[in-house]
């Protein structure tokens, strides 16, 4: 539990006394100063943004391999596009020269 700054100076007035100056703020120095349900110390942190490195690095991966799948399906649309065009052409010369010949017949 932190201890609030009137706590604080009530502590080290008492200290001071009987450890010195010195000896009490070492002292001190090791009872946080804020309301804190956990501290974090360098050691947490640093172990902490090791993980969110790899994390992040993985998923550079990912978007990699995502890129890559990308463009395995533009060539696939590429190929369907050029596919659908030829039938649609086909399929639009059969039924300009159904209609020349039915025209034709008419006459």
């Amino acid at each position: 539990m932190a201890l609030d700054a009137r706590h604080r100076v009530s502590i080290y007035q008492k200290l001071v006394p009987i450890l010195g100056d010195d000896d009490t703020n070492a002292l001190m120095t090791q009872y946080p100063s804020i309301e804190a349900d956990e501290l974090v110390t360098k050691q947490f942190l640093r172990a902490e943004l090791g993980e969110l490195r790899a994390d992040l690095a993985g998923l550079r991966g990912e978007f990699g391999g995502l890129r890559g799948e990308v463009g395995v399906l533009r060539g696939d649309l590429a190929a369907l596009e050029t596919r659908l065009t030829i039938r649609l052409g086909a399929a639009l010369l059969a039924q300009t020269t159904l209609v020349l010949g039915a025209m034709s017949l008419l006459r």
